[in-house]
């Protein structure tokens, strides 16, 4: 247990070395015989599921995702890393959308965020054209909507060309309907 509670030389618990390369067992196996290493930060200040989802560990990201969600452990699944994003972030930008869809559902706070370029993960996934992440984050009533250099969702929906984009105001927010021919 010494070995898995120590750190290596960027401060990665065993947890977060496993969790990178995908030793879903160990990780099921260290985070029960000590669950504070759920919540352990690295250099990048990443937690575990980060370190996995951000490396693509997709198995071993949902283990850590349903283990953080029944001790309870919101910060751990909220944390950002140095460049402020959080899990929600990686799932999109790097293709997992069932993972996305499964941190959505388990942390729907997730969607408030924005990283250090204002990339929100609406804007990300409507940049991405994952409709059905966007559908998910756009049923959250307060998530983010910001994009890079200003832009927001809106705008990477024209940029990316999608047939039709329409938008209402309900309070102070926009909220945004986007659709495509067959939709119609």
């Amino acid at each position: 247990m010494s070995a898995c509670s120590g750190r290596a030389w960027n401060h990665s618990s065993g947890e977060h070395i496993a969790a990178i390369h995908g030793h879903e067992v160990f990780c099921k196996e260290v985070q029960a015989l000590n669950p504070s290493l759920l919540t352990a930060i690295n250099s990048d200040g990443e937690t575990p599921l980060l370190a996995a989802v951000a490396s693509g560990c997709l198995s071993v990201a949902s283990v850590l995702l349903r283990c953080c969600r029944d001790q309870q452990l919101s910060g751990a699944i909220l944390k950002q890393d140095k460049r402020g994003c959080n899990a929600l972030h990686h799932a999109i930008r790097n293709g997992h959308m069932k993972l996305a869809l499964e941190l959505i559902q388990a942390e729907p706070a997730l969607s408030h965020y924005v990283n250090q370029y204002g990339e929100s993960p609406m804007f990300i996934a409507v940049m991405r054209k994952y409709e059905d992440v966007f559908d998910k984050l756009f049923e959250i009533r307060d998530s983010a909507h910001g994009g890079a250099d200003g832009m927001n969702a809106l705008h990477a929906s024209v940029w990316n060309g999608n047939s039709g984009v329409t938008y209402y105001t309900r309070g102070q927010r926009i909220y945004l309907f986007i659709y495509t021919k067959t939709h119609l």
